[in-house]
Parts: C-alpha cells; sequence; structure tokens
C-alpha cells in the first residue's frame, strides 16, 4: 500500500510519536522507505546575535534532532534517509513529498513553536491543505 513515507521531525514529542506510526505502517509493506525530513526555518536580520553563527548553530540543532530519530529507527529493518533544508517548514515538506512521489506524509499534530502556530498557522494544518498525498496527524 504504501512505498514512500515522509516523516517531519522537528525535535517535539509528538514528531516522534508520528515516526513511531509511521513505522508501523512501513513494517507491514514489504518495500517501504521512510524519510526523516527536518527543517530548519530562516533566520532573519532581527535574530542575528552579534558575535554568534546562529547558522551554524541552528544546523547542529537540526543534526542532533535527526540523530535522535535516526535512533528509534536504526533498530528497525526499515530502509530510511534522513535530510534537511533550510526555509519554510510547510512548504517544503510539500515539495519534498511531491518530488519524492511520497504515498504518506506522516506528521506530529504540533511542533515545537507554539507561537508560531498561533500567529501564522501551524505547519500541520498547511500540509494538509497542499500535499499532493495523503497526510496522517499524529496527536
Amino acid at each position: 500500500m504504501y512505498e514512500h513515507i515522509i516523516v517531519p521531525i522537528d525535535g517535539s514529542q509528538h514528531a516522534l510519536l508520528a515516526l513511531q506510526h509511521a513505522m508501523r505502517l512501513a513494517q507491514n509493506e514489504a518495500s517501504c522507505s521512510i524519510t526523516l525530513l527536518h527543517i530548519n526555518p530562516h533566520i532573519s536580520i532581527n535574530e542575528v546575535a552579534i558575535g554568534v553563527d546562529l547558522i551554524a548553530l541552528q544546523e547542529e540543532e537540526g543534526r542532533l534532532i535527526l540523530s535522535d530519530a535516526e535512533k528509534l529507527i536504526a533498530g528497525s529493518t526499515i530502509p530510511y534517509q534522513a535530510i534537511y533544508y533550510t526555509g519554510d517548514p510547510a512548504q517544503l515538506i510539500v515539495k519534498q513529498a511531491k518530488e519524492t512521489n511520497a504515498d504518506l506524509i506522516v506528521m506530529g499534530s504540533r511542533g515545537l513553536s507554539l507561537f508560531s502556530e498561533l500567529f501564522i498557522g501551524s505547519v500541520s494544518h498547511k500540509v494538509v491543505q497542499h500535499a499532493h498525498c495523503a497526510v496522517m496527524v499524529v496527536k
């Protein structure tokens, strides 16, 4: 039924729960793979601190977040890849799903940024609205 599942990973408990659900789905399919996808948001000029390389810190944090997710999936027989980008999370999740012809996106209902969800609209809501494939939102 599923051949390729994308799981956005942001370090939240909801994202790890989404990964666990995706793994259960993938284990039931003979040829299903999972892509762990972390998106670093762009840093605006207002967030730049003098003497601190925020981009390097952000990239390191992204690697650590993906590493935690990889530890969870590494013990399974499910083929996977872990990638990260910088940009708008919803837009890049949808783009990655389309470009890789993903069958399903499994994502957490709430990420780490409550402030952004309240004022901009949640990433999961935007992905559900614009994805070409099915989206499972895990709570």
